[in-house]
């Protein structure tokens, strides 16, 4: 799978996470920025306009979930990322509200590099 061209955000408090998806998505040819925060992650979605926003729940300012409608309502040239959520929380109750808030994809910590690949070239198509 080839990301050339593509903009992926990773909205995550964890800089480890960070640095690896970094590393991972840039191999694939994505263009990659990152976030700490909540506020920080909407700053850069508004700027940057990414293909994909992968998201983690549990950010120091806000929740992901309260911030997903916010990603998805943003201006983007007509469309709204992708939004993958990245996250330790597997309840389904959890997912469920994710899907009904827009979110396209979960994957659940720890997580193996191939499924989130996986979940993000099926958005891609």
């Amino acid at each position: 799978m080839s990301l050339t061209n593509k903009r992926i955000l990773a909205i995550d408090d964890t800089p480890s996470i960070r640095t690896f998806l970094r590393i991972s998505l840039q191999s694939q040819g994505a263009s990659f920025h990152e976030a700490s925060n909540a506020r920080e992650g909407l700053e850069k979605c508004a700027s940057i306009k990414p293909d994909v926003v992968v998201l983690d729940l549990g950010l120091p300012d806000r929740d992901g979930l309260d911030i997903l409608p916010e990603i998805l309502q943003g201006d983007h040239n007509g469309q709204h990322p992708a939004v993958i959520i990245l996250s330790v929380r597997k309840e389904q109750r959890t997912k469920d509200t994710a899907f009904e808030l827009g979110a396209c994809g979960y994957v659940t910590k720890p997580f193996i590099m191939e499924d989130l690949l996986d979940v993000i070239e099926e958005q891609m198509k």
